[in-house]
């Protein structure tokens, strides 16, 4: 189902694609995208008004409580999609080796999501260099493994020894997707090794010491990424695109500007948040 699905917007010639932020549980948030004053809690379903899917940076320091997992399941609209990160357990704790007990229990807690289960990130840190080449062609089988056909993947490399053609047909063959990553240090480099295209606008840890508005202007940078997924349009089925704020200071702004350069309407933040900042 299309995250657009039943909304009178104009046909476009890309494929679906889902946009939102790396989390969503933000102080500088309320008032400026969520009702002021709301509770931690709550935060998800409000967010779920305005954007068709997010990034769980939580699950990154650890597999959540199934009651977390419902909960989110049963706060947002069917056609939203999550994007859980692996725990860090299994990819810089234990570097992808010997990690098929806990990834096993990771996919299945999120598989409580159901349909809503987007693709799971595996975010390798930049220790994890091209040497590592034959823990990771050890490890791919893995998710193959799953017990679980619904399980799809996508994988962010920070070292840019990773990048090239023979990687590039180790994820092919296993139908996991490469990030296209704008990140300090990486190439933006935009290619499609499955049927699903993942894009993060991450920007520099650190950069900005408020989430509640826009700061920097990368539009350059967002019109190539923009242009990228227009150009390779016919290659994917769908497009996950997430923004944090550190890329221009303010996540959801990112978003549409973002959609803008698609040629996409913007993301509408409920009526009743008051306020220019979105």
């Amino acid at each position: 189902m299309s995250a657009h699905e039943g909304q009178n917007i104009p046909a476009s010639p890309l494929p679906p694609v889902f946009i939102g932020t790396m989390g969503w549980n933000y102080d500088d948030w309320n008032g400026v995208l969520y009702p002021p004053g709301v509770a931690s809690r709550d935060r998800i379903a409000h967010y779920a008004r305005v954007f068709d899917t997010v990034e769980i940076d939580s699950t990154f320091y650890g597999t959540p409580p199934e009651t977390y997992v419902r909960h989110w399941a049963q706060a947002t609209p069917e056609a939203f999609r999550f994007c859980p990160k692996v725990p860090r357990l299994i990819t810089h704790d234990l570097g992808l080796k010997d990690v098929a007990e806990p990834l096993a229990a990771f996919v299945k807690t999120m598989s409580l999501l159901g349909p809503k289960r987007g693709p799971m990130l595996i975010q390798l840190p930049p220790s994890f260099t091209r040497a590592e080449l034959p823990t990771l062609k050890a490890f791919l089988p893995t998710l193959q493994a799953l017990d679980d056909p619904t399980a799809r993947f996508a994988i962010e490399f920070r070292h840019r020894s990773l990048i090239g053609p023979e990687v590039s047909a180790l994820l092919q063959a296993h139908h996991i997707a490469l990030v296209a990553n704008d990140y300090p240090y990486m190439p933006r480099r935009f290619e499609v090794t499955t049927d699903f295209v993942y894009v993060r606008l991450v920007g520099q840890h650190g950069a900005f010491n408020q989430y509640y508005e826009r700061q920097a202007d990368r539009l350059a940078e967002i019109t190539h990424w923009a242009n990228a997924l227009r150009t390779q349009r016919d290659r994917f089925a769908a497009a996950y695109i997430l923004c944090n704020n550190d890329y221009e200071g303010y996540a959801p702004e990112t978003c549409n500007r973002f959609l803008q350069q698609l040629g996409l309407p913007n993301r509408e933040k409920p009526p009743e948040i008051q306020g220019s900042l979105f």
